[in-house]
């Protein structure tokens, strides 16, 4: 603890003058990287003429640096960090395709595991993973009826379209992407991050309000360190299948009037293979072979709170993915200062899988100190019930009460430049690991990401 206030107190010291002010120190761009959209600004030329051509660039790094206090399994702190970067080619303004599109994305993952302290299955910092350099997207997708229809084949990472909501994004835990009901029953986690997967996805459009989502492709993306670079691409039994469906509604106003908008989705997916069976020895967490799953979920997104003389935010085509605005694309979602939330809820009926009930959910406000416009307050919490199977297991081998795991999570990003941010966080981890192995941990530290 005495470490993580010296550190907190020296980071609040030398981050004050710009936290502080509405706008950063007025200095010549071309020496001044805090000015920039981008620390790499247009590359010389090169990105806008790119992006003229349909070809864009885009690189960020993310840094996790993570302390656990007290609980888990031992105090201690560790570094985890990513360099993720690829392209994006628009293949209408190429070589004349329209509704063509190619996109290709690279991990670097490096440094070390917080969780290795907490003991927790959904890892208190969700960027951490087996140091390796990973494809992580390398899929081309064709879009034809103005977008109404869309067929994606590829190297696919399902949390990029299944399971998730905008809002909690934000925050650092694992489970704040693809949830944890299909992280700990799909096989080694199933194609999320950082591991991937070959399939195929098609996605309609048959009203401007709601999107169908359908994807089939490998179960199984094998454990990180037996698949460094994410092309162990297996088509038979250990392989296996899953299927994934979702259904998204979307809408502007929840209200008369009230410019809240929204999103429902409800969604099930279905892994193929022999019935599941309990391990010889009991741990939570994900199996590490192929077998059968399924699972049934629910989510809902909504703003509830719009602050006066806010213009309008794009809305986002939930096909293409590209912002839209009075009919036309733009790049960037202007950030639209209010209150937003989120609630998940699914389960899984199997009960010799891992995880039988989860339920996650949290509120967001953006531009909630005055003149900080981009920055962004959240607190969230999860909750993850074992399965019968899983807590009958633990309770003959004499593990302490085996039963759920749950994270409270709070946390603050400071936009302390256009590419920079910076963002202290804060998460209580209940029975880390499901049960009473170890105490309950207080995680403390901060992420930054910059944009190149």
């Amino acid at each position: 603890m005495r470490i993580a206030r010296i550190f907190f107190t020296l980071l609040i010291g030398l981050a004050a003058p710009l936290l502080h002010a509405e706008q950063p120190p007025i200095l010549d761009p071309a020496f001044n990287p805090l000015l920039r959209e981008k620390i790499t600004d247009d590359l010389y030329g090169y990105r806008p003429k790119g992006e003229e051509n349909g070809v864009s660039l885009f690189a960020q790094s993310v840094t996790d640096m993570l302390w656990n206090t007290v609980g888990g399994i031992s105090a201690g702190n560790a570094c985890a960090g990513l360099l993720q970067f690829g392209t994006e080619i628009d293949l209408g303004k190429t070589i004349g395709l329209p509704g063509g599109r190619f996109k290709n994305t690279w991990f670097w993952l490096y440094g070390g595991n917080p969780s290795n302290y907490v003991g927790d299955v959904n890892s208190v910092s969700g960027i951490a993973g087996s140091p390796a350099f990973r494809c992580y997207e390398l899929w081309y997708e064709q879009n034809v009826l103005e977008d109404a229809i869309s067929l994606r084949g590829g190297l696919l990472g399902l949390d990029a379209e299944f399971g998730f909501t905008d809002t909690e994004l934000l925050f650092l835990n694992g489970t704040d992407g693809m949830p944890a009901l299909m992280s700990q029953n799909l096989v080694n986690g199933g194609p999320q991050y950082p591991m991937a997967t070959p399939g195929i996805r098609l996605a309609v459009r048959p009203v401007s309000w709601l999107t169908l989502r359908s994807s089939f492709s490998q179960a199984n993306p094998f454990q990180q360190n037996e698949n460094l670079h994410n092309f162990n691409w297996n088509f038979g039994p250990s392989g296996g299948l899953l299927n994934m469906n979702e259904a998204e509604a979307r809408w502007e106003s929840l209200l008369k009037d009230r410019k809240l908008p929204g999103v429902a989705k409800a969604g099930f997916f279905i892994q193929s293979g022999p019935p599941p069976s309990l391990p010889d020895q009991w741990s939570f967490g994900p199996p590490t072979s192929v077998q059968y799953c399924s699972g049934f979920y629910g989510i809902i997104d909504q703003m509830l709170y719009r602050a006066p003389g806010q213009d309008e935010a794009p809305s986002k085509n939930p096909v293409s993915g590209k912002a839209v605005s009075d009919g036309k694309s733009t790049a960037v979602d202007a950030p639209v200062r209010g209150l937003n939330s989120w609630l998940r809820l699914g389960f899984c009926p199997q009960s010799y899988n891992p995880l039988s009930v989860y339920t996650d959910g949290g509120l967001v406000y953006t531009g909630l100190i005055p003149g900080r416009k981009e920055d962004k307050t959240g607190i969230a919490f999860c909750f993850e019930q074992m399965s019968s199977g899983y807590m009958l297991l633990g309770n003959a081998q004499g593990i302490p009460g085996p039963s759920f795991e749950s994270v409270i999570e709070f946390t603050h990003s400071f936009r302390i430049a256009p590419a920079i941010a910076l963002q202290p966080d804060i998460q209580y981890v209940l029975h880390p690991g499901g049960s009473r192995q170890n105490g309950n941990a207080l995680v403390v530290g901060f992420r930054a990401v910059v944009d190149f």
